[in-house]
């Protein structure tokens, strides 16, 4: 619609005309502003999802590096290691010519083993879908979790380079055998944002494999 003012016959000054917008011209552009509102928030939703997603990845990565740089260092600086089982604050290793699996690692800093690491899974959650792996020393007891939410059958195996179970202990020229230990867990990829049409977790795996070097 536009309008026109014309000059009156009273007033010699001519008025400027003034233009206007039809109705349909400003439903359009309304439109056109919700549109891009609309898209702007939609962007900006994607870009937080993607950094919750690479804020789990950085997390989970960050476990990986803690555990890869402590339990290799701690096997191949080890002057002794035994392999078994805890019971609350007891360690019982396995005893030599039994096959050499367990749920304990004891990696002895001494050649008596007065001076140990210990690191042990944590099979107490009843359902089985939330183990943890733990370190300690036997100078402070005080437990550290290195990785939770453990999923599969945990434990440490002393092997020989063909990857075969063995019997004897490392408490004498058995060093060369391998200590071994698989880890995989489930991590949910961030508390706000649903992973696949079930919600699925995502699953990690780190497989150790590492021998002393410093044997007595």
């Amino acid at each position: 619609m536009k309008i026109i003012r014309s000059q009156s016959k009273g007033n010699p000054r001519k008025h400027a005309a003034v233009t206007g917008h039809t109705l349909i011209e400003m439903m359009f552009a309304v439109s056109m502003l919700i549109v891009v509102v609309m898209a702007l928030m939609a962007s900006h939703l994607l870009g937080l999802r993607q950094a919750q997603l690479v804020e789990s990845k950085c997390g989970a990565s960050d476990s990986t590096r803690r555990i890869l740089q402590q339990l290799p260092t701690d096997i191949r600086s080890a002057k002794m290691w035994n392999i078994g089982s805890l019971s609350g604050t007891n360690f019982t290793a396995n005893p030599n010519g039994t096959s050499q699996t367990g749920t304990a690692l004891q990696l002895c800093q001494t050649t008596n083993g007065s001076i140990y690491t210990l690191y042990y899974f944590d099979l107490s959650d009843s359902n089985n879908s939330n183990i943890k792996l733990w370190s300690t020393t036997s100078t402070n007891w005080n437990p550290v979790v290195l990785a939770s939410n453990l999923i599969n059958t945990t434990y440490f195996t002393a092997e020989n380079y063909n990857g075969v179970i063995q019997t004897n202990d490392g408490t004498s020229k058995s060093y060369k055998n391998v200590i071994h230990t698989t880890l995989q867990f489930c991590q949910f990829q961030y508390p706000l944002t649903q992973v696949g049409s079930n919600c699925l977790y995502d699953s990690y795996q780190m497989d150790f494999r590492a021998t002393p070097h410093l044997p007595e």
